[in-house]
């Protein structure tokens, strides 16, 4: 069973089999496939999971639990919705298992296969060996893995393979009903992301070039499959007035200049050049546990520039099977790279996902053929791309491990692992209540379409009561049911511990609504059996706090009850506030007065209904000096018997004279600014703001 390593090579190349032993190509195919699901779907926690991975998760999830149809899809970075096609496959692997690491390692799989479908394209219009080194570079390529882990990316290159697997069959095989499938996977490529249109003069261009190959049948069937699929999608965007359409145009027809980054980023996608950007602020650390090795890729981008000369060589002089196959490849290449190059907006790295994996292809073909002709000890081939492929999963790897020690730097993002262990503890809290408690997650902003931290904990507490309020400025404590174990599961954060935001150590602007759980009856239930702190292992943290009982007494604590609670037109009533405790003395000018208002939800207001609330900081005659308004906590996640505490900061400006000045609050609707009425005891208008309180303003000696 032993093998030379001169029998080896051909056994490698594929020139011969040596004594029947094809168990040894099969053992590589398995090696090359093994390499890349590991790095795919390995360590699913660690995967990128921002706002875009999130929407597409809790789409899905309505898709699997809800049904939900959807005739478009997310977003797009220029304006416009994308098909749906998406989140309709995440939705498979998420209805056998709601939890997106379910949605990571289907993906993952998808694009470990990807590589098996690279190998058997090469080795079909290129030869075996061409397969082997095209797939083993596809395998290790950190960009390529980085791209294949992410639940929501550009392109799935898997589907680009089948494209072009059906466009090679068509044009260089002769087998004219396989276009049938080009027009089936261009529907898919699009219906993934709109980058996808990119392929459509692709296949054009195809059947102008070879227009005595492609017969009427499979035109006119393929077409009209391509229509079908891309109908409901039209005809949403017409019955709505064409928004999308509208987009696309003002898109297409803003100004362009041209750029390189389009063939930059082509040549870097090959490597891992800049994949260090991923570490965020870091990144020296992160290149600090890495051999210099760097200069590798671009010795990998210089091959891709004689292979891409090579492949032109081929067009004009090779046989005829080659000149196709090698302008395919070209087309591939060079009608996205071309697409990019005079762009009406900004272009990043994952616009190319959809070239992956013709660099590979090219190189591959260059390197074999140029092996064949000179004599080159195949040991030092063979140790070559050992080597690079060593370097690439060093790499990667370094990138995995990094992102689970410092998952705040920014660039990739907090992974996966820590909001999904935080969501857990808070199920698991709120599953100690009668009826299980709700969990309200106070984070930076609260709208899960826009940002962040809800738009993670969307998915995360999907088929779980909870809302969302901002914990830099709002704090709602919900009311219960008499006769149940009544709570509220607080989920706060991300956090830096200490109280800091940032490494310069500014205050946490989550600071004053921590201190008021803390004094609340909000207990973080010190238990040995439960868990209320999820660490970041860089300082960060979630917290989790859990109110107990019905009486929300100790929410007003000390704040200034109104001799009678104010009520409003629109069905809030204002029951306390507070000047800033420690503050009594006065505030001195050019700092911050934190004022508090308590205000209870006695009824809700009209369904889209949107409010603001104000505060201001007046002079004798009336004149504004200062003043803060915002929300903390929308009006669509109201519910009849919420008392908040909301928190503005009114800035004290450094040259307003010392004196006495009063603190006056009210509500606008939004956005047409018109001021919320105060009602009297009869139910009648009486004005459109409450005074809270003087405070008095000195200056510093």
């Amino acid at each position: 069973m032993r093998l030379r390593w001169g029998e080896a090579w051909h056994l490698l190349m594929g020139e011969r089999d040596v004594s029947g032993k094809r168990w040894g190509t099969r053992a590589v195919l398995v090696g090359i496939l093994a390499v890349a699901l590991f790095l795919r779907m390995g360590w699913p926690t660690l995967a990128e999971f921002k706002r875009d991975e999130a929407t597409v998760v809790r789409r899905a999830l309505a898709i699997a639990y809800e049904g939900d149809r959807p005739a478009v899809g997310v977003g797009a970075s220029v304006g416009l919705a994308n098909l749906p096609l998406c989140l309709y496959l995440v939705a498979v692997p998420l209805r056998l298992w709601s939890d997106p690491v379910a949605a990571v390692l289907f993906v993952g799989l998808l694009n470990g296969l990807a590589v098996l479908a690279c190998y058997v394209l090469g080795r079909a219009y290129f030869g075996r060996a061409v397969g082997w080194v095209a797939s083993f570079l596809f395998a290790v390529s950190p960009w390529a893995v980085v791209y294949g882990r992410k639940i929501w990316s550009q392109n799935l290159p898997l589907v680009t393979l089948g494209f072009f697997a059906a466009l090679f069959a068509t044009f260089v095989r002769g087998r004219r009903w396989a276009l049938v499938g080009a027009f089936v996977a261009l529907a898919a490529l699009i219906g993934l992301h709109l980058g996808g249109l990119a392929f459509a003069p692709v296949l054009l261009i195809a059947m102008l070039l070879y227009r005595k190959d492609v017969a009427r049948w499979p035109l006119l069937l393929g077409a009209l499959l391509l229509i079908l699929a891309l109908s409901p999608y039209l005809i949403h965007d017409a019955l709505n007035g064409w928004p999308n359409l509208r987009g696309f145009l003002g898109y297409a027809g803003a100004e362009a200049r041209f750029s390189w980054d389009a063939l930059r980023y082509a040549f870097m996608l090959s490597g891992g050049q800049g994949v260090q950007g991923m570490a965020g602020g870091r990144y020296q650390t992160y290149l600090a546990g890495l051999p210099n090795l760097w200069w590798l890729n671009w010795l990998m981008m210089g091959l891709m520039a004689m292979a891409l000369l090579y492949g032109a060589v081929q067009v004009v002089k090779g046989p005829q099977r080659r000149r196709r196959s090698f302008l395919l490849l070209f087309l591939w290449l060079v009608i996205p790279v071309g697409m990019q190059s005079f762009p009406t907006t900004p272009v990043y790295p994952h616009y190319f996902i959809l070239l992956y994996p013709v660099q590979f292809l090219f190189i591959a073909v260059f390197l074999v053929d140029v092996l064949r002709w000179v004599d080159v000890p195949r040991l030092l081939l063979v140790g070559a791309l050992v080597l690079w492929g060593g370097w690439q999963v060093a790499v990667m790897g370094r990138l995995l491990i990094f992102m689970e020690r410092y998952p705040t730097t920014g660039g990739y993002g907090i992974p996966l692992k820590y909001p999904r262990l935080a969501a857990q503890e808070g199920r698991r809290l709120a599953a100690l209540f009668q009826p299980h408690a709700e969990i309200v997650v106070l984070s930076a902003g609260t709208d899960p379409a826009v940002d962040e931290t809800p738009s993670v904990f969307e998915a995360l507490l999907f088929g779980h009561p909870h809302r969302f309020a901002d914990g830099r400025w709002a704090l709602p404590v919900p009311a219960w049911d008499a006769g149940h174990r009544a709570g509220t599961v607080y989920l706060v954060g991300p956090v830096q511990a200490g109280r800091q935001d940032d490494q310069e150590g500014a205050p946490s602007q989550f600071g004053p609504i921590l201190d008021r759980l803390e004094q609340m009856d909000c207990e973080p239930l010190g238990r040995s059996d439960v868990v209320i702190v999820v660490s970041l292992p860089d300082g960060w943290r979630y917290r989790l706090f859990c109110q107990q009982g019905s009486d929300r007494e100790d929410v007003l604590a000390g704040l200034t009850p109104f001799a009678e609670a104010v009520p409003l037109a629109n069905g809030v009533t204002f029951l306390g506030y507070d000047l800033g405790h420690e503050m009594t003395g006065g505030v001195p000018s050019g700092e911050t007065l934190d004022v508090w208002l308590a205000w209870w939800v006695r009824s809700l207001p009209p369904r889209g209904t949107r409010y603001h609330f104000f505060t201001h900081l007046l002079d004798e005659e009336n004149g504004l000096h200062s003043q803060h308004d915002g929300t903390g906590f929308p009006a669509v996640s109201w519910r009849a018997g919420d008392v908040v505490l909301s928190r503005f900061a009114l800035p004290i400006p450094p040259d307003l004279p010392a004196g006495r000045y009063q603190v006056w609050a009210g509500m606008y609707a939004y956005p047409d600014v018109t001021n919320v009425s105060v009602l009297d005891v009869a139910g009648n208008p009486a004005g459109d703001r409450v005074a809270l309180g003087q405070v008095e303003v000195f200056h510093r000696k």
